[in-house]
């Protein structure tokens, strides 16, 4: 009885080595998904707030600077490219920008037009 209670008990010894083992990578494995997972929605919401922020600011035609001059509004709208996620809305925001501005100002900016439709063709 001795003999056999001690070749199991290393058996057992054994087993629970490899059990502790295994629970450690899973507590691994869940750690490193976690932090993935949360790195990834911090990401999703910078860029949202990133492209509000944009948009906002091509439709006011100012920032916290003032008033934009039309290189700076050029470069914000030419960014808008960077997020595909938001291509169809940002199609239908360009082509409404346009209209307000034709309506508000009654003349036409070439420049910031041409802009606007190489962003769109660019996100098509």
């Amino acid at each position: 009885m001795g003999k056999f209670f001690t070749d199991h008990l290393a058996d057992i010894g054994t087993i629970a080595t490899i059990l502790s083992l295994l629970i450690a990578v899973g507590v691994l494995a869940f750690s490193a998904f976690r932090y993935v997972t949360v790195q990834r929605d911090e990401l999703r919401n910078h860029r949202y707030e990133r492209y509000h922020h944009l948009l906002r600011t091509i439709s006011s035609g100012s920032d916290a600077a003032g008033q934009l001059k039309r290189v700076s509004q050029q470069a914000y709208i030419y960014e808008l490219r960077h997020f595909p996620e938001y291509k169809h809305l940002t199609i239908r925001l360009l082509r409404s920008l346009l209209e307000e501005w034709s309506k508000n100002s009654g003349a036409k900016d070439p420049v910031l037009e041409a802009e606007v439709a190489e962003t769109i063709a660019a996100l098509k």
